[in-house]
């Protein structure tokens, strides 16, 4: 798997030497697949700590997607942390049973998936050849 961006902490990213928060700063929009693809997007909080040149929307393209899995979460509790991110990781595939752990690498290695971990449990899993995450001002 190829990444122009970095994870850095298991809750941000950097990309081209920027540190964004998906964890403080951004929030779920939506997943969708269209050929052998699949598009994550979030979108800039809403939060009053939310630096004002912080981007407003990112998208992370996953391309040639060889696997996927998912969960829902539970939104009984706290139905406002469907949303927020607690976590993302590149994860070995061999541990496909795992699907809440992290891993300390800011890269991916060559067998890993990656792993979106949001508060209220709900999960996206991808191994793909390649993944791009594209910014909007």
């Amino acid at each position: 798997m190829k990444t122009n961006f970095e994870i850095e902490e298991n809750y941000a990213v950097q990309l081209n030497g920027i540190h964004i928060d998906l964890h403080n700063n951004f929030e779920f929009k939506a997943i969708s697949e269209f050929d052998n693809n699949v598009r994550i997007e979030f979108i800039k909080s809403t939060g009053d700590w939310v630096h004002e040149n912080e981007f407003e929307k990112l998208t992370f393209l996953h391309k040639n997607v060889m696997f996927k899995n998912s969960t829902n979460g539970d939104n009984s509790e706290f139905p406002e942390d469907e949303n927020t991110l607690s976590g993302i990781s590149f994860f070995p595939k061999s541990m496909r049973e795992i699907n809440d752990g992290f891993m300390e690498h800011n890269k991916p290695n060559e067998n890993d998936d990656i792993i979106y971990l949001f508060e209220n449990g709900k999960m996206f899993r991808l191994n793909c050849e390649q993944i791009e995450l594209i910014v909007e001002k």
